[in-house]
Parts: C-alpha cells; sequence; structure tokens
C-alpha cells in the first residue's frame, strides 16, 4: 500500500514536470518565433506572446505545485537551525494542512472563472481566458493532491514505526 502511495506520488509529480517542460519549451519556441517573425518573416500571425505568456502562466502554476511538493518553495527559515525534528515535523504537517486548505478554497472559487472566462477570446489564438483560469485550477489541484499523498505517506510511516 505505502509502495503504490509513493509510486502515485512520484507519477503526479513527473506527470507535473513533463508538463512543466513543454510550456518552457512553448514560452521558448514562441518567444523565439517572435523575433523571427518581427525582423524577418513578417507572418500575418499575431499571437507570438499572447501563446508565450499563456504557457508561462501554465509553467508558473504547476511549477509551483512542484515547488512545493519539493519543499523549496520560498520559506522563511531563519529559526530552522534552533528547532528539533519534531517541531519541524509539526510545522511540515501544519504548513502543509494549511496549504490544503487555502488551496481548496482556490479550487471552488476557480470554477466560476473559468466558466466566465469561456466567453472572452484571447486575441489572435484559437484560446479563451479559460485555459488562463485552468492553469490555476490544474496547479492548485496537482499541489492538493501531492500534499495530501506526502501526509498520507508520512502518516503511514509514522503508524508502521
Amino acid at each position: 500500500m505505502l509502495t503504490m502511495l509513493r509510486r502515485l506520488e512520484q507519477g503526479l509529480a513527473l506527470l507535473g514536470a513533463i508538463a512543466v517542460v513543454i510550456a518552457l519549451l512553448i514560452v521558448l519556441v514562441f518567444t523565439i518565433a517572435q523575433v523571427v517573425d518581427r525582423y524577418g518573416l513578417h507572418v500575418a500571425f499575431n499571437a507570438w506572446d499572447q501563446i508565450a505568456q499563456l504557457a508561462l502562466v501554465w509553467l508558473t502554476f504547476l511549477g509551483i505545485a512542484l515547488a512545493i511538493r519539493d519543499r523549496v518553495n520560498i520559506r522563511v527559515d531563519l529559526i530552522d537551525t534552533w528547532l528539533s525534528s519534531g517541531v519541524i515535523r509539526f510545522r511540515n504537517v501544519a504548513t502543509d494542512l494549511l496549504a490544503i486548505a487555502v488551496l481548496t478554497v482556490v479550487q471552488v472559487k476557480i470554477w466560476r472563472l473559468v466558466e466566465i472566462g469561456g466567453g472572452q477570446v484571447i486575441m489572435g489564438t484559437p484560446f479563451t481566458l479559460s485555459a488562463t483560469f485552468m492553469a490555476l485550477a490544474v496547479g492548485s489541484g496537482l499541489a492538493i493532491a501531492l500534499l495530501s499523498l506526502r501526509l498520507i505517506i508520512q502518516f503511514a510511516e509514522a503508524v508502521r514505526r
């Protein structure tokens, strides 16, 4: 059971990492293509920057989920050297639970924006603003899943000892 949970967590993290790499490649390709088009080709396609921006939004929110998973997100660790390992474990569990609570509120609220954004086209692209808001929905959902799995695994390991 514990092995299955770890594999599930690693699989979700891998999918998130693949999505981050794809978003990064899209940002790179469309940014370079915009420069090439502007100074050389003069193609009629005028949405290079909108698509790059959309991919950057996805990159940001998926990256945040992966940073939270690896505990490399920005935080103040000034007193960590003076805390015992038990207090640090307690703090980590408490902040994971708090993050899940905040991200759950985001999940509840974001779907209305996804619905509203469906009627607003991003100029020059086949996308609507729903694609932008979906980045927050997917990123926060991924973070909730990864944090929940981490907490379940930690609890199972503690019970097992």
